[in-house]
């Protein structure tokens, strides 16, 4: 299924377009650029090998979990192009490698969703998604408009956010709707 990556984009909608990878990265070898079809299958393991352990304990084979999480990447792939008004995928390389994604979303006039990032296991805990958090309030909140996510309760990065500046301003149950906030201290 070939899903469309983005709408219509008015003026303002800019940032999505031009994030820009920050310089301690870039120093590092490190680049975004927008996800391509070719990425999809390296993508999609990614996801898997982040979702394997959440159903380990279901009674299934490894083909049928396999097959389960797939199906999540494609159904969370249509919910967030469906679900916002503007979405991009990116991917963060190392060299030639993908390590990570970055998945923004929302209006981009008054708000901008980081929907999801998510690292090789190998590159977490470097930095490198402080850095793309950073870059990515500082050129939103630049214009006056605001960051926002969506975290489950019990996901690790749910301290990084914290330690970040975002404060939880809703829940749904099982997650927490965050937005970035001014004037908090960002101690690390």
């Amino acid at each position: 299924m070939h899903l469309r990556y983005r709408r219509h984009l008015p003026a303002k909608a800019v940032i999505l377009l031009r994030f820009a990878c920050p310089a301690s990265l870039v120093a590092r070898g490190m680049a975004i650029r927008a996800e391509h079809e070719a990425d999809l299958p390296t993508l999609r393991a990614l996801f898997r090998t982040q979702r394997w352990a959440e159903f380990a304990l279901l009674p299934w084979d490894d083909a049928a979990r396999e097959a389960f999480i797939d199906q999540q990447f494609d159904a969370q792939r249509r919910h967030y192009i469906l679900g916002q008004e503007q979405v991009l995928f990116l991917v963060v390389t190392e060299g030639d490698h993908v390590i990570g994604r970055l998945y923004l979303g929302g209006d981009a006039a008054t708000t901008v969703c980081l929907l999801d990032i998510l690292l090789l296991a190998c590159r977490r805990g470097q930095g490198i998604g402080t850095a793309l958090i950073e870059a990515l309030v500082a050129q939103v909140t630049r214009d006056g408009r605001n960051v926002v996510l969506q975290v489950d309760k019990h996901n690790p990065a749910l301290e990084l956010y914290r330690r970040l500046g975002f404060r939880a301003y809703d829940e749904t149950g099982v997650a927490w709707k965050m937005a970035w906030s001014h004037g908090v201290s960002h101690a690390r």
